[in-house]
């Protein structure tokens, strides 16, 4: 696959040519139409609909990604960092708000996860390059949840390390699954979820602090 164009220019110092912009352009819009066909309709898209959902030659998407596989797995790859760079920081100020407001991201995001995702975490008998692709999104989910709740647990005046009980709500209200809990069996909405997640969060916080505070 190409280079990321802005990648490119950060390491060299130069600004992408106008081939190299349109090399990228049309690498992102491969991508695109991966992620979304895979969201739809799961792992089993061909090339020939990738190319006909992007617009563009099915020779075109074999000159930037050399297997069905290797497109499958950087698509997944380019939505998990999309998925990272949505999540919105702590900048300060109440840590409720901001826990509200990644709750809301977090939970509007999985509500838009179609049939793909949960092939994706459910087969055992992935190719390869999408096994190891799922390895790293298992890895780089686990990394992530904790450092969201060391954040959250130093906003909300917490010292020492991060306690198990905010680490494990955290983990598990934030979760997809919780989503697809309240949605699918619960009958709600995504923002039900957000609300929810958001409410067992601060209780967990709230209950390590005044337990983390000397009476």
């Amino acid at each position: 696959m190409s280079r990321d164009g802005y990648s490119w220019c950060v390491s060299t110092g130069q600004v992408p040519t106008l081939a190299e912009d349109k090399k990228q352009a049309t690498v992102e819009r491969i991508l695109r139409a991966a992620r979304y066909l895979i969201g739809a309709r799961g792992l089993d898209v061909t090339m020939d609909e990738i190319a006909a959902a992007a617009g563009v030659g099915r020779r075109t998407v074999f000159r930037h990604f050399e297997s069905r596989e290797n497109l499958l797995a950087a698509a997944v790859e380019s939505g998990m960092r999309r998925y990272g760079e949505r999540l919105p920081p702590y900048a300060g100020g109440d840590w409720r708000a901001w826990l509200g407001s990644l709750c809301f991201e977090v939970h509007r995001m999985n509500g838009s996860y179609g049939p793909g995702y949960w092939e994706l975490t459910a087969r055992r008998d992935l190719p390869r390059e999408l096994a190891a692709m799922e390895g790293r999104r298992r890895r780089a989910r686990k990394t992530a949840m904790n450092r969201l709740s060391g954040d959250l647990w130093k906003a909300a005046g917490g010292g020492g390390p991060t306690p198990s009980v905010v680490a494990d709500s955290v983990g598990a209200h934030l979760s997809v699954h919780f989503t697809a809990a309240v949605t699918a069996d619960a009958g709600q909405d995504w923002k039900r979820a957000a609300d929810l997640a958001f409410a067992s969060i601060t209780a967990s916080v709230e209950a390590s602090l005044a337990g983390d505070r000397p009476s």
